[in-house]
């Protein structure tokens, strides 16, 4: 795995472009080298004779050769790495030739993608690896484009990756793809659409009385980017997979709590290109059942469900505690996060689909506990919140999980649809959310 098409940016360093030139990489459908900024005439470029822009020349063939990666597979285009020349072999990394001031590079090039893609590429990473005082490398990461194919404004043309080669695509090519790309969103559509109708079916197969709710937690990769030939063996999920269950932290201010979750796991079990860790309990309070899924084409899954039991001859009625879903999303997109890094495409997009469903009558809806400042302002005073037989709640809208920098961002945006769905507001109070590991001597595997 080549740490450069597979760290997050911000644990590059110059060991991993060191890495590159002592494993003799060389450039194939996902990497690209370019020793110096390119020119069009061979010349010196300005940026490196000391002046404060790019020529237009690099500008133009740096795009081309990104935009080229994200109408293919993904990929890295790494500027100030020498190459060898041999024609009539693929360049592999030789040398690091840094190039001047690469970190006020990197932010010019951010502007130049900006103002020259069409559309706009959902996520490209471009930052510096300085190793050598200002100078440095800079790379320029993008994964496989749900919104292909994009084209370089001032010259029009969309590129492709094809082999070590950026060339220009033909119009039956860029037709084929705006029309693969639509399957593949329709493939999306029907997969998460099969989550959901399997999630209703089960609960609604309880053996247990009419009245229960689940909630259902699926990330699903927006492309065919991720294949694994399995995910389990021996009653184990293979390890580079296996994700631990994570605590999390809730603050607001100087108050802070950590949501509960009544996780304790269990064996893994294998099924068709497919694993599932069960954990379920009945006692004379309730009847509980959660359980994780992963697939082989990326996708993982963690659902809940609780059912209503006889409490001393009455019917209790389910309580949503809204820890459960908050906690159920953050290990999601943390445990989404691990699955396409291991598959080697960290820049990957998954699609998070969030389903809360209620079988019967009403249901109840509690807090975090850890005092009124975690309570929307509305429930304070012990005022009571239920919910009224809704069918589904929060089936819209799709959460996109893009940069793992802004899962922390993610997990608050989630928490704020939650409590909206169920007719509360937040307050303006900012919300963090900390993804910490599970507390020494509580079970979490």
């Amino acid at each position: 795995m080549i740490s450069v098409l597979a760290k997050p940016m911000d644990q590059i360093g110059p060991d991993d472009i060191q890495e590159l030139i002592d494993s003799e990489v060389p450039e194939g459908e996902q990497i690209e080298f370019k020793e110096r900024l390119p020119t069009e005439d061979g010349s010196t470029d300005p940026w490196e004779c000391g002046a404060d822009r790019i020529g237009r020349g690099a500008q133009k063939k740096i795009v081309e050769e990104a935009v080229a990666f994200a109408n293919a597979y993904g990929g890295a285009l790494v500027l100030g790495v020498r190459e060898s020349e041999d024609e009539a072999k693929p360049g592999i990394a030789e040398g690091i030739t840094a190039v001047p001031r690469c970190a006020d590079l990197a932010k010019r090039l951010n502007l130049v993608f900006r103002d020259w893609v069409d559309p706009q590429i959902p996520r490209i990473e471009i930052f510096p690896v300085p190793t050598n005082g200002e100078c440095g490398v800079v790379v320029i990461r993008t994964g496989r484009s749900r919104m292909a194919p994009h084209r370089v404004q001032p010259t029009r043309k969309c590129t492709i990756r094809r082999a070590d080669r950026c060339e220009e695509m033909s119009m039956r090519e860029i037709q084929d793809l705006t029309l693969n790309l639509s399957r593949g969103l329709e493939r999306l559509e029907r997969r998460l659409a099969q989550r959901s109708k399997r999630f209703v079916e089960e609960l609604n197969n309880l053996e247990s009385p009419d009245q229960a709710y689940g909630i259902r937690v699926t990330a699903a990769p927006t492309g065919e980017d991720i294949r694994f030939d399995r995910v389990s063996c021996n009653y184990q999920l293979e390890h580079n997979l296996h994700e631990p269950w994570h605590s999390i932290l809730a603050r607001i201010g100087n108050y802070q709590t950590r949501l509960a979750f009544p996780f304790r796991g269990g064996s893994w079990r294998s099924m068709l290109r497919s694993a599932r860790n069960e954990y379920s309990t009945g006692s004379p309070r309730s009847e509980l059942q959660i359980y994780r899924e992963i697939h082989c084409d990326g996708l993982v899954e963690i659902g809940l469900v609780d059912c209503r039991v006889i409490e001393s001859g009455i019917w209790r009625i389910p309580r949503i505690y809204c820890s459960y879903p908050v906690t159920m999303f953050a290990n999601l997109i943390v445990w989404a996060d691990r699955v396409r890094h291991q598959a080697s495409v960290p820049s990957v997009e998954y699609a998070v689909d969030v389903e809360i469903y209620i079988r019967g009558g009403s249901v109840a809806v509690d807090g975090y506990g850890g005092g009124d400042a975690f309570i929307p302002p509305n429930l304070k005073n012990n005022a009571k919140l239920s919910v009224n037989y809704p069918g589904e709640l929060l089936g819209e809208p799709r959460y996109s999980l893009r940069e793992a920098d802004g899962i922390p961002e993610l997990i608050a945006l989630f928490e704020r649809d939650l409590w909206n769905s169920f007719g509360s507001d937040v307050g303006d109070e900012e919300r963090h959310f900390v993804v910490e590991d599970w507390p020494a001597g509580e079970a979490g595997v």
